[in-house]
């Protein structure tokens, strides 16, 4: 049992912050996905959203809620190019 109050203890001291430097995607459908530590906004029109690590393409492209670690994307979403993807316009 002391093991396992040890492990515990342990898991409990894991620091937010490294976690923070990671995105997560979620994507509900074709038209919403939500990313978490998103890093910077770069651009934004009804086409593209343009973030620090990638894009997202699509058609009625719309952040609905937007927050320091959170984005809400809505429209007809095409694709999400990471950096460095080769698919990625330069640019």
């Amino acid at each position: 049992m002391n093991k396992l109050t040890n492990l515990f203890g342990k898991i409990k001291n894991v620091n937010d912050e490294m976690f923070l430097k990671v995105e997560k995607i979620t994507i509900v459908n074709k038209s919403k996905i939500y990313i978490q530590n998103y890093g910077e906004l770069h651009e934004i029109n009804d086409d593209m959203i343009k973030l620090s690590n990638m894009t997202i393409t699509g058609k009625n492209l719309k952040i609905m809620t937007i927050s320091k670690y959170f984005l809400e994307v809505t429209g007809m979403i095409f694709s999400v190019n990471f950096r460095g993807d080769m698919n990625e316009e330069k640019g």
